[in-house]
């Protein structure tokens, strides 16, 4: 996706993920984007024993960019 992104505003794929943060982080609750670290941490949860109760769960690892009741 931004390497899509970048070839058509002919800019690296860098500045393209620069440009794509600068736009989305007003609209992420927590501020920041979130690490490999912490999307690899609800995946290891998810394949644990801790989850295996768990069915048609959906676990949003967005830092609060989509809201929800």
């Amino acid at each position: 996706m931004l390497a899509d992104q970048a070839k058509a505003k002919r800019i690296t794929v860098q500045q393209a993920e620069e440009e794509f943060l600068r736009h989305n982080r007003p609209h992420i609750e927590l501020g920041r984007a979130g690490t490999p670290e912490e999307v690899a941490a609800a995946v290891i949860f998810l394949a644990s024993e801790s989850a295996s109760f768990l069915t048609g769960t959906n676990l949003r690892v967005d830092g609060g960019s989509v809201t929800s009741v």
